[in-house]
Protein backbone atom coordinates (compact mmCIF):
# COMPACT_ATOMS: atom_id res chain seq x y z
CA UNK A 1 0.00 0.00 0.00
CA UNK A 2 3.18 2.61 0.52
CA UNK A 3 4.73 1.86 -2.62
CA UNK A 4 1.43 2.54 -3.98
CA UNK A 5 1.04 5.60 -2.54
CA UNK A 6 4.28 6.96 -2.98
CA UNK A 7 3.98 5.86 -6.73
CA UNK A 8 0.67 7.84 -7.00
CA UNK A 9 2.31 11.30 -5.11
CA UNK A 10 5.22 11.04 -7.68
CA UNK A 11 3.22 10.61 -10.63
CA UNK A 12 1.32 13.87 -9.74
CA UNK A 13 4.93 15.56 -8.24
CA UNK A 14 4.24 19.12 -9.28
CA UNK A 15 0.48 19.86 -7.61
CA UNK A 16 2.11 17.81 -4.81
CA UNK A 17 5.23 19.53 -4.44
CA UNK A 18 2.83 22.83 -4.09
CA UNK A 19 0.90 20.91 -0.74
CA UNK A 20 4.23 19.90 0.43
CA UNK A 21 5.89 23.56 0.59
CA UNK A 22 2.24 24.81 2.25
CA UNK A 23 2.90 22.15 4.99
CA UNK A 24 6.53 23.14 5.29
CA UNK A 25 5.97 26.32 5.93
CA UNK A 26 3.05 25.75 8.18
CA UNK A 27 5.40 23.51 10.13
CA UNK A 28 8.05 26.53 10.25
CA UNK A 29 5.47 29.16 11.50
CA UNK A 30 3.74 26.90 14.23
CA UNK A 31 7.06 25.77 15.74
CA UNK A 32 7.86 29.69 16.46
CA UNK A 33 4.86 30.28 17.92
CA UNK A 34 4.33 26.90 19.93
CA UNK A 35 7.90 27.15 20.84
CA UNK A 36 7.48 31.08 22.31
CA UNK A 37 4.40 30.51 23.86
CA UNK A 38 5.71 27.47 25.85
CA UNK A 39 9.35 29.62 26.66
CA UNK A 40 7.23 32.60 27.77
CA UNK A 41 4.73 30.46 30.09
CA UNK A 42 8.35 28.38 31.53
CA UNK A 43 9.60 32.06 32.26
CA UNK A 44 6.66 33.52 33.65
CA UNK A 45 6.13 30.89 36.12
CA UNK A 46 9.56 30.99 37.55
CA UNK A 47 10.30 33.14 40.77
CA UNK A 48 11.53 37.10 40.14
CA UNK A 49 13.76 36.80 43.12
CA UNK A 50 12.55 40.35 44.49
CA UNK A 51 9.48 41.73 45.27
CA UNK A 52 8.83 44.94 43.09
CA UNK A 53 5.19 46.17 45.10
CA UNK A 54 5.36 49.09 46.63
CA UNK A 55 8.84 49.95 45.74
CA UNK A 56 9.80 53.31 43.71
CA UNK A 57 12.95 54.08 41.66
CA UNK A 58 13.93 57.63 41.61
CA UNK A 59 16.41 58.40 38.33
CA UNK A 60 18.81 61.11 38.56
CA UNK A 61 19.94 62.73 35.61
CA UNK A 62 23.45 62.54 35.28
CA UNK A 63 24.07 62.48 31.63
CA UNK A 64 25.63 65.97 31.47
CA UNK A 65 28.16 64.88 33.54
CA UNK A 66 31.14 63.36 32.17
CA UNK A 67 32.66 60.28 33.24
CA UNK A 68 30.45 60.23 36.36
CA UNK A 69 31.58 56.74 37.70
CA UNK A 70 34.88 58.66 38.39
CA UNK A 71 34.03 61.61 39.73
CA UNK A 72 34.00 61.76 43.23
CA UNK A 73 31.51 65.06 43.74
CA UNK A 74 28.94 62.79 41.85
CA UNK A 75 29.35 59.86 44.06
CA UNK A 76 29.10 62.49 47.15
CA UNK A 77 26.40 64.16 46.08
CA UNK A 78 24.47 60.84 45.35
CA UNK A 79 24.75 59.44 48.77
CA UNK A 80 23.36 62.53 50.10
CA UNK A 81 20.32 61.96 48.31
CA UNK A 82 20.23 58.73 49.21
CA UNK A 83 20.57 59.40 53.00
CA UNK A 84 17.64 62.01 52.64
CA UNK A 85 15.52 59.25 51.11
CA UNK A 86 16.24 56.72 54.16
CA UNK A 87 15.29 59.53 56.55
CA UNK A 88 11.16 60.17 55.88
CA UNK A 89 8.76 58.39 58.02
CA UNK A 90 7.10 56.50 55.06
CA UNK A 91 9.70 54.89 53.97
CA UNK A 92 10.77 51.40 54.72
CA UNK A 93 14.07 51.00 53.13
CA UNK A 94 16.21 53.03 50.35
CA UNK A 95 19.28 52.19 48.53
CA UNK A 96 21.35 52.91 45.29
CA UNK A 97 21.58 50.76 41.88
CA UNK A 98 23.14 51.71 37.93
CA UNK A 99 20.70 49.21 36.82
CA UNK A 100 17.50 48.73 38.69
CA UNK A 101 14.69 46.24 37.25
CA UNK A 102 12.34 47.14 34.80
CA UNK A 103 14.93 50.09 33.70
CA UNK A 104 16.01 49.16 30.42
CA UNK A 105 19.14 49.38 31.37
CA UNK A 106 21.91 46.18 31.23
CA UNK A 107 25.51 46.38 32.28
CA UNK A 108 26.93 43.35 31.04
CA UNK A 109 30.84 42.01 31.32
CA UNK A 110 32.06 38.32 31.20
CA UNK A 111 34.70 35.88 32.14
CA UNK A 112 36.37 32.72 31.26
CA UNK A 113 36.18 29.77 33.37
CA UNK A 114 36.91 26.03 33.22
CA UNK A 115 37.87 26.84 29.43
CA UNK A 116 34.40 28.55 28.33
CA UNK A 117 33.14 32.14 28.31
CA UNK A 118 30.23 33.01 30.86
CA UNK A 119 28.05 36.69 30.21
CA UNK A 120 27.77 37.97 33.52
CA UNK A 121 25.19 41.06 34.35
CA UNK A 122 26.17 43.28 36.53
CA UNK A 123 24.74 46.27 38.48
CA UNK A 124 26.38 48.23 41.56
CA UNK A 125 24.53 48.64 44.50
CA UNK A 126 24.68 49.92 48.09
CA UNK A 127 24.54 47.85 51.40
CA UNK A 128 20.18 48.28 51.68
CA UNK A 129 19.53 46.81 48.44
CA UNK A 130 18.53 43.16 49.85
CA UNK A 131 16.48 45.11 52.18
CA UNK A 132 14.52 47.19 49.75
CA UNK A 133 13.91 44.62 46.95
CA UNK A 134 13.36 42.09 49.63
CA UNK A 135 16.22 39.58 48.23
CA UNK A 136 16.56 36.16 50.17
CA UNK A 137 19.62 35.36 50.58
CA UNK A 138 20.87 31.47 50.70
CA UNK A 139 24.75 31.49 51.15
CA UNK A 140 26.40 34.22 53.29
CA UNK A 141 25.56 37.75 53.76
CA UNK A 142 24.88 40.31 51.47
CA UNK A 143 26.47 43.92 51.64
CA UNK A 144 27.54 45.75 55.54
CA UNK A 145 29.97 47.97 56.75
CA UNK A 146 31.76 44.83 57.60
CA UNK A 147 32.90 45.42 53.45
CA UNK A 148 34.96 48.44 54.55
CA UNK A 149 37.91 46.88 55.52
CA UNK A 150 38.13 44.42 52.17
CA UNK A 151 41.15 44.49 50.22
CA UNK A 152 38.72 42.98 47.76
CA UNK A 153 35.83 44.71 45.83
CA UNK A 154 33.25 42.86 47.72
CA UNK A 155 30.24 41.25 45.58
CA UNK A 156 27.27 38.75 45.92
CA UNK A 157 26.15 36.76 43.33
CA UNK A 158 22.86 34.63 42.03
CA UNK A 159 22.45 30.88 42.32
CA UNK A 160 22.58 31.02 38.56
CA UNK A 161 25.94 32.97 38.53
CA UNK A 162 27.24 30.32 41.62
CA UNK A 163 26.58 27.13 39.27
CA UNK A 164 27.55 28.47 35.75
CA UNK A 165 30.98 29.65 37.20
CA UNK A 166 31.87 26.93 40.01
CA UNK A 167 29.21 23.97 39.96
CA UNK A 168 27.81 24.80 43.58
CA UNK A 169 26.40 27.01 45.99
CA UNK A 170 29.00 26.80 47.97
CA UNK A 171 31.19 29.91 46.54
CA UNK A 172 31.70 32.95 49.41
CA UNK A 173 35.33 33.58 49.54
CA UNK A 174 35.79 32.39 46.11
CA UNK A 175 36.80 35.49 43.49
CA UNK A 176 35.56 36.44 40.22
CA UNK A 177 38.29 38.19 37.64
CA UNK A 178 37.48 40.03 34.59
CA UNK A 179 38.09 38.92 31.27
CA UNK A 180 38.71 42.41 29.97
CA UNK A 181 40.04 43.90 33.71
CA UNK A 182 41.57 41.69 35.31
CA UNK A 183 42.27 44.09 38.03
CA UNK A 184 38.92 44.44 39.11
CA UNK A 185 38.83 41.14 41.18
CA UNK A 186 35.55 40.60 42.84
CA UNK A 187 35.63 38.85 46.14
CA UNK A 188 32.10 36.36 46.97
CA UNK A 189 30.12 37.12 50.09
CA UNK A 190 26.92 35.91 49.58
CA UNK A 191 24.99 33.96 47.50
CA UNK A 192 21.06 35.57 46.68
CA UNK A 193 18.32 33.29 44.89
CA UNK A 194 17.93 33.43 41.18
CA UNK A 195 17.71 37.53 40.39
CA UNK A 196 15.83 38.24 37.20
CA UNK A 197 16.09 42.31 36.41
CA UNK A 198 14.12 42.45 33.25
CA UNK A 199 11.22 40.74 34.42
CA UNK A 200 8.30 37.79 34.08
CA UNK A 201 9.36 37.52 30.21
CA UNK A 202 13.46 37.10 30.79
CA UNK A 203 15.47 33.99 30.47
CA UNK A 204 17.53 33.67 33.94
CA UNK A 205 20.40 35.72 33.82
CA UNK A 206 23.80 34.88 35.72
CA UNK A 207 23.68 38.27 37.86
CA UNK A 208 26.48 39.52 40.00
CA UNK A 209 25.78 42.74 42.56
CA UNK A 210 29.24 44.84 43.33
CA UNK A 211 29.24 46.88 46.61
CA UNK A 212 29.13 50.79 45.94
CA UNK A 213 30.74 52.05 49.45
CA UNK A 214 30.35 55.38 51.37
CA UNK A 215 34.17 56.25 50.60
CA UNK A 216 34.07 55.28 47.23
CA UNK A 217 36.70 53.06 47.99
CA UNK A 218 36.30 50.86 44.81
CA UNK A 219 34.50 53.07 43.01
CA UNK A 220 30.91 52.20 41.16
CA UNK A 221 28.16 54.81 40.67
CA UNK A 222 24.37 54.69 41.70
CA UNK A 223 22.56 56.47 39.20
CA UNK A 224 19.04 55.21 40.43
CA UNK A 225 17.44 55.85 44.47
CA UNK A 226 15.25 52.87 44.86
CA UNK A 227 12.52 53.17 47.93
CA UNK A 228 10.45 51.11 49.18
CA UNK A 229 7.28 53.17 51.15
CA UNK A 230 4.96 51.75 53.35
CA UNK A 231 1.63 49.89 52.01
CA UNK A 232 -0.71 52.84 51.35
CA UNK A 233 1.41 55.79 50.81
CA UNK A 234 -0.54 58.38 49.32
CA UNK A 235 0.36 59.68 45.90
CA UNK A 236 1.32 63.51 47.64
CA UNK A 237 3.97 61.86 49.43
CA UNK A 238 5.79 61.52 46.03
CA UNK A 239 6.18 65.24 46.06
CA UNK A 240 7.17 65.96 48.96
CA UNK A 241 10.16 63.26 48.64
CA UNK A 242 10.81 65.06 45.38
CA UNK A 243 11.47 68.19 46.54
CA UNK A 244 13.48 66.91 49.64
CA UNK A 245 15.71 65.43 47.10
CA UNK A 246 16.02 68.72 44.98
CA UNK A 247 17.08 70.26 47.64
CA UNK A 248 19.79 67.87 48.45
CA UNK A 249 21.09 68.11 45.02
CA UNK A 250 20.39 71.19 42.96
CA UNK A 251 22.50 70.26 40.57
CA UNK A 252 20.68 68.07 39.73
CA UNK A 253 17.10 66.44 37.96
CA UNK A 254 14.89 63.23 39.05
CA UNK A 255 12.65 61.05 37.62
CA UNK A 256 10.26 59.22 39.68
CA UNK A 257 8.16 56.30 38.71
CA UNK A 258 6.59 53.14 40.45
CA UNK A 259 8.22 49.98 39.91
CA UNK A 260 4.71 48.26 38.90
CA UNK A 261 4.05 50.89 36.26
CA UNK A 262 7.81 50.19 35.24
CA UNK A 263 6.77 46.67 35.19
CA UNK A 264 3.89 47.44 33.10
CA UNK A 265 5.90 49.38 30.35
CA UNK A 266 8.12 46.44 29.99
CA UNK A 267 5.21 43.81 29.44
CA UNK A 268 3.54 46.12 26.83
CA UNK A 269 7.15 46.55 25.11
CA UNK A 270 8.04 42.84 24.94
CA UNK A 271 4.31 42.18 24.53
CA UNK A 272 3.38 44.10 21.78
CA UNK A 273 5.35 42.28 19.03
CA UNK A 274 4.50 38.98 20.33
CA UNK A 275 1.33 39.67 19.91
CA UNK A 276 1.54 41.11 16.15
CA UNK A 277 3.34 38.06 15.07
CA UNK A 278 0.89 35.43 16.33
CA UNK A 279 -1.75 37.57 14.69
CA UNK A 280 0.11 37.47 11.49
CA UNK A 281 0.78 33.56 12.51
CA UNK A 282 -2.66 32.79 13.22
CA UNK A 283 -3.80 34.63 9.93
CA UNK A 284 -0.90 32.79 7.80
CA UNK A 285 -2.27 29.18 9.00
CA UNK A 286 -5.85 29.76 8.61
CA UNK A 287 -5.23 31.13 5.05
CA UNK A 288 -2.86 27.74 4.54
CA UNK A 289 -5.39 25.69 5.74
CA UNK A 290 -8.35 27.35 3.39
CA UNK A 291 -5.69 26.93 0.78
CA UNK A 292 -4.42 23.58 1.46
CA UNK A 293 -8.26 22.45 1.32
CA UNK A 294 -8.80 24.04 -2.22
CA UNK A 295 -5.85 22.45 -3.54
CA UNK A 296 -7.16 18.68 -2.02
CA UNK A 297 -10.54 19.65 -3.31
CA UNK A 298 -9.00 20.48 -7.05
CA UNK A 299 -6.80 17.31 -7.11
CA UNK A 300 -9.91 15.24 -6.14
CA UNK A 301 -11.77 16.79 -8.73
CA UNK A 302 -9.06 16.34 -11.63
CA UNK A 303 -9.15 12.35 -10.42
CA UNK A 304 -12.73 11.46 -10.73
CA UNK A 305 -12.15 8.86 -13.54
CA UNK A 306 -9.04 7.18 -11.79
CA UNK A 307 -11.54 7.05 -9.01
CA UNK A 308 -14.34 6.03 -10.63
CA UNK A 309 -12.05 3.33 -12.07
CA UNK A 310 -10.82 2.18 -8.69
CA UNK A 311 -15.03 2.17 -7.45
CA UNK A 312 -15.94 0.09 -10.77
CA UNK A 313 -13.15 -2.65 -9.99
CA UNK A 314 -14.56 -3.22 -6.38
CA UNK A 315 -13.07 -0.49 -4.35
CA UNK A 316 -15.41 0.43 -1.53
CA UNK A 317 -16.03 4.04 -0.48
CA UNK A 318 -14.23 3.53 2.85
CA UNK A 319 -11.00 2.43 0.93
CA UNK A 320 -10.80 5.26 -1.47
CA UNK A 321 -11.50 7.50 1.64
CA UNK A 322 -8.43 5.64 3.21
CA UNK A 323 -6.70 6.32 0.05
CA UNK A 324 -6.98 9.95 -0.41
CA UNK A 325 -5.93 10.63 3.81
CA UNK A 326 -3.39 8.51 3.37
CA UNK A 327 -1.77 10.84 0.40
CA UNK A 328 -2.39 13.14 2.81
CA UNK A 329 -0.50 12.23 5.20
CA UNK A 330 2.07 11.07 3.46
CA UNK A 331 2.97 14.49 2.12
CA UNK A 332 2.44 15.48 5.32
CA UNK A 333 5.01 13.13 6.12
CA UNK A 334 7.61 14.50 3.25
CA UNK A 335 7.12 17.85 4.28
CA UNK A 336 7.52 17.14 8.26
CA UNK A 337 10.72 14.99 7.24
CA UNK A 338 12.48 18.39 5.46
CA UNK A 339 10.86 20.45 8.36
CA UNK A 340 12.55 18.57 11.21
CA UNK A 341 16.02 18.57 9.47
CA UNK A 342 15.76 22.19 8.89
CA UNK A 343 14.44 23.15 12.81
CA UNK A 344 17.27 20.85 14.27
CA UNK A 345 19.82 22.74 12.62
CA UNK A 346 18.65 25.84 14.31
CA UNK A 347 20.66 25.27 17.82
CA UNK A 348 23.61 25.28 15.85
CA UNK A 349 22.69 28.78 14.86
CA UNK A 350 22.46 29.70 18.86
CA UNK A 351 18.35 29.33 18.90
CA UNK A 352 19.11 28.23 22.48
CA UNK A 353 19.72 31.60 23.20
CA UNK A 354 16.14 32.68 22.57
CA UNK A 355 14.22 29.70 24.14
CA UNK A 356 15.40 26.70 26.29
CA UNK A 357 16.10 22.90 24.72
CA UNK A 358 12.50 22.39 26.93
CA UNK A 359 10.56 24.44 24.79
CA UNK A 360 12.87 23.91 21.69
CA UNK A 361 11.78 20.13 22.15
CA UNK A 362 8.29 20.92 23.23
CA UNK A 363 7.46 23.31 20.03
CA UNK A 364 8.89 20.90 17.56
CA UNK A 365 6.80 17.94 19.11
CA UNK A 366 3.32 20.15 19.18
CA UNK A 367 4.22 21.83 15.87
CA UNK A 368 4.56 18.22 14.16
CA UNK A 369 1.44 17.31 15.86
CA UNK A 370 -0.63 20.67 14.94
CA UNK A 371 0.32 19.46 11.35
CA UNK A 372 -0.85 16.01 11.05
CA UNK A 373 -3.88 17.35 12.94
CA UNK A 374 -4.35 19.96 10.20
CA UNK A 375 -3.65 18.12 7.03
CA UNK A 376 -6.26 15.49 8.20
CA UNK A 377 -8.48 18.25 8.83
CA UNK A 378 -8.08 19.89 5.54
CA UNK A 379 -8.46 16.26 3.49
CA UNK A 380 -11.68 14.95 5.16
CA UNK A 381 -13.88 17.02 3.36
CA UNK A 382 -12.41 15.96 0.33
CA UNK A 383 -11.91 12.14 0.77
CA UNK A 384 -15.35 11.81 1.98
CA UNK A 385 -16.75 13.61 -1.65
CA UNK A 386 -14.08 11.26 -3.17
CA UNK A 387 -15.59 8.06 -1.58
CA UNK A 388 -19.06 9.41 -2.64
CA UNK A 389 -18.08 9.26 -6.35
CA UNK A 390 -20.20 6.68 -8.29
CA UNK A 391 -18.15 4.90 -10.92
CA UNK A 392 -20.86 5.90 -13.64
CA UNK A 393 -19.66 9.81 -13.03
CA UNK A 394 -17.07 8.89 -14.34
CA UNK A 395 -18.30 8.89 -17.63
CA UNK A 396 -19.70 12.72 -17.53
CA UNK A 397 -15.50 13.30 -18.28
CA UNK A 398 -15.50 10.60 -21.34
Amino acid sequence: MTRHLLKLVWNRKRTNALIVAEIFISLLVIFAVLAGAVNFATNWRRPLGYDYHDVWNIRADLEHEENPEKNPHMHESMMHVLHEAQSFPEVVAAAGSNTPAYGFSTDSNGTDMNGHYVDLIVDDVTDDFTRTMQLHVLRGRFFTREDDAAQYRPAVVDENTARSLFGTLDVVGRKITWKDTPEDTLRIVGVVSGYRKAGETSDPVNMVFRRVAPDHKFGGLIRNIIVRVRPGTSAAFEETLLNRLQAAAPDMSFRLQHMDRMRRDALRLYLAPVVLLSVIALFLISMVTLGLTGVLWQNVTRRTREIGLRRATGATGSRVHRQILGEVLLLASIACAIGVVVILQLPILGAFRVVTPASFTTGLIGALAAIYALTLLCGLYPSWLASRLQPADALRYE
